[in-house]
């Protein structure tokens, strides 16, 4: 998938399909190289915000809390519902606890996210492991297996994304009948 990006997305133009592969090869290529030392901090750097940003005492604190809302809310609807102080109350409880367990839902899914870039990249090393050496030619089937997406940043600047996460931004020079990269 190409996306466009930028105030004159349409002014940008369509990029040669030629030059998609070779800057792909490029891409490719260099993470190859250096593949070891890319992925390994990629998984590094995704562990380190998954326990910092993602506490797992956090979500221990907001089961504690909700299951105290829902203790509590239980005991004002079982008080006489006739007394509008109560009905205020009960209410309250309930916007509180919608309120955290829709927090905990967002961190239990940002924990989710991590895992599966966390995989993606173990995916993307087995990947490069099993080719033994750079590409000399396009691949369709490395191509869909590594990139998620290639965004246009402007008519001579590419962005790919892989499928782990991590961003490759790759320039080229327009020449006349040809792109150079």
């Amino acid at each position: 998938m190409i996306e466009m990006e930028g105030k004159n997305s349409c002014s940008v133009g369509r990029v040669k399909e030629e030059t998609i592969k070779g800057l792909f090869l490029r891409v490719y290529n260099r993470l190859y190289t250096d593949w070891v030392k890319l992925l390994r901090d990629y998984k590094a750097k995704l562990e380190k915000e998954k326990f910092t940003e993602i506490d797992q005492e956090r979500i221990v604190k907001l089961d504690e809390e909700i299951e105290s809302l829902i203790q509590q809310e239980r005991a004002l609807f079982l008080i006489d519902a006739d007394h509008n102080h109560f009905r205020a109350e009960h209410k309250e409880l309930v916007d509180k606890l919608n309120k955290l367990q829709t927090e905990r839902t967002t961190w239990m899914a940002e924990m989710a996210k991590q895992d599966s870039r966390i995989a993606r990249t173990v995916e993307l090393e087995a990947i490069l492991e099993s080719q033994g050496g750079k590409l000399l030619e396009f691949s369709e089937d490395l191509y869909t297996a590594i990139i998620e997406k290639i965004v246009v940043k402007e008519r001579t600047c590419l962005e790919f994304y892989l499928k782990n996460g991590l961003r490759f931004k790759e320039h080229y020079t327009l020449k006349r009948g040809r792109d150079l990269f």
